[in-house]
């Protein structure tokens, strides 16, 4: 159950909250199982113990959340723009009403199996997340950056990807029925058994090489000969108006 001294802390608010964080960098707060309904933009709350809190109606614009635990968390009408949540755990986190993570950095975090249906994630950046069976069916990506993001086996129906950038990102089994790819850079990508009928693909980039090297710190130029792999995807009634399909390959 969530700590009363930190809760009593959390209540005196942000600014007293993130002096105290600054104060004792080493303290992981635990406030599982807490219900916060608050505005608390800008908070702290990296490396917090946040399992099945109940996140209702509440503000984090801009909160820290890197490396926070927020397993089996409960979302209601939050407004997590801009937050940070890169390496956050979030597997199997419920979002519900609207939840808007409009340019969120969800960097390494772990969404295994979240719903996060009908959510604002446009200009979201996902580098190497873990979304394997995560619902994101109509869900707002717009502009996206999904770069070697894990979405094996995700529910994508409806999604709108348009304009993001999902090279190298691992699709495989993917629901993409409906979804808007349109001008999409999909250099890479793994949609093998992939449903991606009545999908929009126009204009999107399927061939040439990505520039992994401008990465910096990662040396991924291992990768720059790959190709989209759509074996055994289901392209029935797929849109490709001024997609260059030219030496596509069925196989990476």
């Amino acid at each position: 159950m969530v700590d009363v001294d930190y809760l009593t802390r959390l209540e005196l608010g942000v600014e007293a909250w993130n002096r105290w964080r600054d104060n004792n960098p080493e303290i992981k707060p635990n406030l599982n199982y807490v219900e916060l309904s608050a505005t608390l933009n800008d908070i702290n709350l990296s490396h917090t113990d946040l399992k099945y809190a109940k996140i209702h109606f509440a503000e984090l614009q801009n909160a820290n959340l890197t490396n926070a635990d927020l397993r089996g968390a409960d979302f209601t009408i939050v407004d997590l723009s801009g937050a940070d949540l890169s390496h956050a755990n979030l597997s199997d986190g419920l979002f519900l009403g609207s939840v808007e993570f409009g340019g969120a950095n969800l960097s390494g975090a772990n969404l295994t199996r979240a719903d996060l249906g009908m959510c604002v994630i446009n200009y979201g950046l996902f580098f190497r997340a873990s979304l394997s069976g995560v619902n994101l069916s109509h869900a707002n990506l717009r502009q996206a950056s999904l770069r070697f993001a894990d979405l094996s086996g995700a529910n994508l129906c409806g999604v709108d990807l348009c304009g993001a950038d999902l090279c190298a990102a691992d699709l495989r089994g993917a629901n993409l029925f409906g979804a808007n790819l349109s001008k999409a850079d999909l250099r890479g990508v793994d949609l093998s058994d992939a449903n991606l009928t009545y999908a929009n693909l126009s204009e999107a980039q399927l061939v040439g090489s990505p520039n992994f090297g401008k990465l910096g710190m990662y040396d991924l130029s291992y990768l720059n000969d790959r190709r989209l792999n759509w074996t055994n995807a289901n392209l029935n009634g797929a849109h490709f108006d001024r997609t260059d399909l030219t030496n596509t390959k069925e196989r990476v």
